[in-house]
């Protein structure tokens, strides 16, 4: 029987589909699924420019220091720049710093024959700095935003001064199942209209070391980009966009970058193992690695002040 890697056979999808199902069918008693508001970009904050394509990307900035570098944040899958908001906040008092919404995420909605993969992204990333004038940052990726800053060090790294990896995508120990039972054909999409509310309340769950701060802001925060057929959709989209092979073909170049790198993870994170993490940050020439305790995959919920700090500290 044909499997993939770290994966299922493909016919295991359909099972365990079914299995979540029955699962979670009790749930859909009493869940709401009324639709989730979305401020208008200019009421939060959140900026906006053009790039060459004609398509927007949407950011948050902080921060007016001229004599520091400035800071990329970008953020991963099912998230947008506002999950960097508080981080944000503290790391501005120092730098100007940029939070944004990766195309296809959060305000950035670009039409679906856009190309979303991780090569993709770190080309619109560079573009995104070109247009700033940012000729140098310390960029820091979280999840699949790990990815993108990785490739991007790889191809630029005379403008990358300093890489931080938070609980992020490495090799090829990704997707996770959730994503790649997204991915497939019919039972992806049919799963997630039938259940949506109880799978967000699972996502939630797994992501989470501590559920108790997984609050109705948060849910809101993860669920609103997504929400209703057009959301589901979208999701789905960004899912089958995802390919381990951006990351497992560039390994050997990202294992010789000399940029000064600082890896944080969440130790009880469920979604993404920290194997390849380590074997990677053992390789490079200048690595360090961090855990962050009584933290899961949504560290950037639980542990923004430590965040923070590890990243102020490290920049110094």
């Amino acid at each position: 029987m044909q499997t993939e890697k770290n994966g299922l056979p493909p016919l295991a999808y359909c099972r365990t589909a079914l299995l979540i199902a029955c699962l979670f069918a009790p749930w859909m008693v009493g869940c709401s699924l009324a639709p989730i508001s979305i401020s208008p970009p200019e009421a939060v904050g959140v900026q906006s420019m053009r790039l060459a394509s004609g398509d927007p990307i949407y950011y948050r900035h902080a921060g007016m220091r001229n004599d520091t570098t400035p800071i990329l944040l970008i953020h991963g899958i099912p998230d947008s720049s506002e999950s960097w908001a508080p981080i944000l906040e503290r790391l501005s008092k120092a730098h100007a710093v940029y939070a944004v919404d990766l195309p296809g995420y959060g305000y950035s909605v670009w039409p679906d024959d856009r190309n979303f993969s991780l090569s993709a992204q770190a080309e619109y990333l560079r573009e995104f700095m070109d247009r700033l004038g940012l000729k140098r940052a310390i960029v820091v990726g979280h999840d699949i935003g790990g990815g993108i800053a990785q490739i991007l060090a790889v191809r630029e790294p005379q403008r990358i001064t300093h890489l931080v990896l938070i609980n992020s995508v490495m090799a090829d120990e990704w997707p996770v199942l959730e994503v790649r039972m997204l991915r497939t054909p019919f039972i992806g999409i049919a799963t997630f209209t039938m259940l949506e509310d109880p799978i967000w309340r699972y996502m939630l769950w797994k992501g989470f070391a501590d559920t108790g701060k997984i609050t109705p802001e948060v849910r809101q925060k993860y669920g609103r980009w997504f929400q209703g057929t057009a959301g589901r959709r979208r999701l789905v989209r960004n899912a089958r966009a995802l390919n381990n092979t951006d990351l497992t073909k560039l390994s050997p170049d990202i294992a010789k970058l000399p940029v000064p790198t600082l890896m944080l993870w969440g130790h009880q994170d469920r979604f993404l193992p920290d194997t390849s993490a380590l074997k990677t940050c053992g390789q490079m020439p200048n690595c360090q690695f961090l855990y962050l305790e009584q933290a899961g995959h949504f560290v950037l919920d639980e542990k923004p002040g430590e965040i923070a700090n590890h990243i102020r500290l490290f920049i110094q």
